[in-house]
């Protein structure tokens, strides 16, 4: 993802930005024009008149700046990334001639010597000319992993730098030496917070980052996406499966919201630029854009999507908070494909200009992508504290943006939703859910040709509500189960549902703990239609109203399971035998008289599917959808359009219809 947002940190006359060569060499040799190593019995003119400006990134005590970079894996060592510039002036009566630039340090007791490429727009060029009396500046950079001068430390790190520069007709080279020094931002903490959210990464999806793609201002830059794991393909990938990447609808990363990394003040934006198409690229420059000071440093928000930027920050001045929504992830300027892009810069007076700083993060967790074959939370994650994103080439990151570590779902989210889990598989997707601070509201189970499914839907548990589930309940060890959450320990029935499980009546329920619960419930289970009527009768006669009436048939014989609160709903209506039909036509009858629907669930008796269905008259939803019957993806991608508009799932049943899976379910706001 080629970002083309260029501002020289320096200027000069030539910038040098790659890779030549990295060697070992005896401490005591430089190269000369020829590549030759020079030795001190050489009988030539020392080193030449050269006065030394400025080196930078450096603190007042001229220790050089590094971005100091987190550990790829939780098993492996940090590392750094080095970009050092300097500016002379040639003090000599003639001009001199720049044949070399050697950066070295010593690790492990060893030099470690680089010579740089001068010109990374002309890697031919062999020599520059600097006239007498003139300045020069140069950095070492890079351009796109085309060329690289940029220096990738591993651990050990050093604890000094030395810069060579060697000029022809002179035994010796004009040296700088300095001390270095881990950078910390000037932000609260020394690190940024990441701009993407983890709520905003769908399941087996991760952010994806990678720095050193660019030189110049873009040096210690991060573009940033989504990606996410393809089942079907066994690979990653950062488009949607069945799609080319040719629509920037395709990414999985387009249109996600970008966070202010910190508090500050909008010095500067840019909307209104077009989008290029997918993969086609076009386009120059940041595309879309936000500048936001702290008071010290500049943090660059790039390649939004034209029209999304917040538009009440669009003004200079705009006070924003950290973790605000600035816009929406896009794929305009000098952009090959949607993503975004983030950089800081020295900005002490605040006018959106300064030098490029090295930026840390704090509070993710990542892993190199080349150590994570599929989703696994439990791999070998490295937590960030005030540090920056590894460089090296191919060694991409997935990121996690939270202090706590990777899970299989991400946290926050409006709800997790698994419909069609075999009953093998449910107790061990039921846990991962769990564990990644979800509770379940809803559980059905049913079978097909036989065999048990079960569908879960899970609320993100903010609020720490006390929560049990159980499932595989006999009828008694249902009433032992009830008789300790409930009689003892206070709990209320938020679902109960009774199933045929290969022939034998079970039961699976979810009890609650929390602020305003029903200080009554009336409760049964395993009756026979008979008995369940008649106690249908008394409680809605002592004024409450079914909240969940469950039917299943074991054996040719119906039996109910069933719970009622006092609501303020109007009116009621039950009903616990529809057949398709029926329960089509009750359901245009009640959404003609704009009852809604708050409670279905199917079963199959003597070789047709029935419907147990609740509609209140005033249920207290603003916005409402159904199904009645869906194929396992119809129901999916029904699911994925209505959680989209803000719905949520607030019932979901299964059924058997030609040895096939069927769903009716409703979602409501």
């Amino acid at each position: 993802m080629k970002s083309n947002v260029k501002k020289s940190i320096i200027q000069a006359p030539v910038l040098a930005v790659a890779l030549l060569c990295t060697i070992w060499l005896p401490m005591h040799r430089v190269a000369n024009a020829a590549g030759d190593p020079v030795r001190k019995s050489d009988n030539r003119a020392k080193a030449p008149s050269v006065q030394l400006l400025d080196v930078k990134p450096a603190d007042a005590s001229g220790n050089i700046y590094y971005l100091l970079c987190a550990a790829r894996t939780s098993s492996a060592q940090p590392s750094a990334q080095l970009s050092a510039g300097f500016k002379i002036k040639n003090n000599e009566s003639d001009p001199l001639t720049l044949t070399s630039i050697v950066y070295s340090y010593v690790r492990n007791g060893q030099p470690v010597v680089k010579i740089m490429t001068l010109d990374i727009n002309d890697i031919t060029k062999k020599e520059i000319a600097i006239p007498s009396g003139a300045t020069f500046s140069w950095q070492n950079s890079r351009d796109y992993h085309q060329v690289d001068n940029a220096l990738l430390v591993e651990s050990p790190l050093p604890a000094s730098l030395s810069i060579k520069l060697n000029f022809r007709g002179y035994n010796e080279p004009f040296e700088i030496t300095r001390n270095l020094k881990p950078y910390a931002n000037q932000e609260t903490g020394g690190a940024y917070a990441f701009p993407g959210r983890e709520s905003d990464l769908r399941i087996n999806e991760y952010w994806y980052s990678y720095g050193g793609h660019g030189g110049g201002s873009q040096f210690y830059a991060y573009d940033f996406k989504a990606i996410g794991w393809d089942e079907a393909k066994k690979e990653w990938a950062g488009t949607f499966p069945g799609t080319d990447g040719s629509k920037n609808e395709h990414y999985l990363a387009y249109g996600k919201p970008i966070l202010a990394a910190a508090d500050g003040i909008v010095v500067d934006f840019k909307d209104g630029v077009k989008e290029n198409e997918g993969n086609k690229g076009g386009g120059s420059g940041g595309g879309n854009w936000f500048k936001i000071n702290n008071g010290k440093e500049t943090v660059c928000y790039f390649h939004m999507q034209p029209g999304s930027l917040t538009k009440s920050l669009m003004k200079k001045g705009a006070v924003v908070k950290k973790g605000d929504v600035i816009g929406k992830l896009g794929n305009a300027g000098g952009s090959s494909e949607p993503h975004g892009h983030i950089q800081v810069i020295d900005d002490p007076d605040a006018d959106g200009d300064g030098d490029t700083r090295p930026l840390n993060f704090t509070g993710i967790y990542i892993i190199d992508k080349n150590e994570l074959d599929k989703p696994d939370p439990n791999a070998a994650w490295e937590k960030v504290e005030k540090m920056g994103l590894p460089f090296q080439l191919d060694r991409r990151c997935m990121i996690w943006p939270s202090a706590k570590k990777p899970c299989w779902y991400p946290s926050g989210k409006a709800e997790i939703a698994k419909h069609g889990i075999a009953e093998a598989n449910y107790q061990e997707e039921f846990n991962k859910v769990w564990s990644c601070g979800y509770y379940p509201v809803w559980v059905d189970a049913y079978d097909v040709a036989g065999k048990t499914f079960f569908n879960t839907i899970f609320r993100y548990n903010k609020d720490n509500f006390d929560v049990t589930a159980r499932h595989n309940m006999t009828k008694e060890s249902y009433q032992a189960e009830y008789d300790e959450w409930v009689k003892q320990k206070g709990y209320r029935l938020q679902q109960v549902d009774n199933y045929n499980d290969a022939g034998k009546l079970k039961f699976a329920a979810i009890f609650i703990k929390k602020p305003g619960q029903a200080t009554a419930q009336p409760a049964y289970h395993g009756v026979s239609p008979e008995t369940h009527q008649s106690l249908f009768e008394k409680y809605t006669g002592e004024g409450y109203v079914p909240v969940n009436v469950s039917v299943t048939s074991v054996g040719g014989k119906l039996y109910y399971a069933a719970f009622y609160e006092k609501r303020n709903v109007g009116g009621v209506i039950l009903k616990s035998f529809l057949s398709q039909q029926g329960y089509q036509d009750k359901f245009d009858e009640m959404k003609a008289k704009n009852w809604e629907q708050v409670y279905i669930n199917a079963y199959h008796h003597e070789g047709q599917t029935r419907f147990s269905v609740i509609w209140y008259e005033k249920s207290g939803y603003s916005s409402y959808a159904a199904t009645r019957k869906s194929s396992g993806d119809n129901y999916q991608d029904k699911w994925e359009t209505n959680t989209g508009n803000g719905l949520l799932t607030r019932c979901v049943t299964g059924y058997d219809e030609g040895g096939k899976h069927w769903f009716a379910a409703h979602w409501a706001k």
